[in-house]
């Protein structure tokens, strides 16, 4: 007997593409709601979080999707895999549909904002002027990350220039003489 994903399955190529993008185990999940129970992206009142993600791919809501920035709210926290009797990994669901959306251009302006920070300083969101806490606090002014070290930053870079970020102008495509 088919599962109801499976059904939806044979209707429904957005789910097929999302397994294929490494959400292999999407068909398995049953709509137990574990993964929701334990979401913060619940807690903070977000429209679609795992469970509900899940279910807009398996009815092909790609246009849903793709205009919801709750798949770049996630935290990254796995709760929902930690929990998910069916090993769905429902944090690989959302990694699956973000490279979908990155796929069809569908970047919110604040993982763009992210990404260009991430290639300009080390760290994907800029760290404050107006201040200085760390100066405050006796530490150095920048943190022992990427920041702090020009060849390790360089490196990134060019790792970044060799994605598709530079082919979609999120990111330049030549190194910079700043260094």
């Amino acid at each position: 007997m088919q599962t109801t994903a499976e059904i939806a399955l044979v209707k429904n190529n957005l789910a097929e593409e999302i397994k294929e993008l490494g959400a292999d185990k999407l068909l398995q999940c049953n709509q137990c709601a574990k993964c929701a129970a334990t979401c913060p992206l619940v807690l903070a009142g977000f429209p679609f979080f795992n469970k509900r993600i899940i279910q807009a791919i398996l009815i092909g809501a790609r246009e849903t999707l793709l205009n919801d920035i709750s798949i770049w709210a996630c935290q990254s926290c796995n709760r929902c895999t930690d929990l998910c009797p069916r090993n769905v990994n429902p944090y690989e669901v959302i990694l699956a549909t973000r490279r979908m959306a990155v796929r069809e251009y569908a970047l919110p302006a604040l993982a763009v904002e992210g990404i260009r920070s991430l290639y300009d300083v080390g760290h994907a969101v800029y760290l404050s002027e107006s201040g200085n806490p760390r100066r405050k606090l006796g530490l150095p002014e920048k943190p022992p990350t990427t920041l702090s070290f020009s060849n390790a930053l360089r490196e990134v870079q060019a790792i970044m220039r060799k994605t598709v970020l530079a082919d979609l102008g999120i990111i330049p495509m030549e190194e910079s003489a700043n260094f």
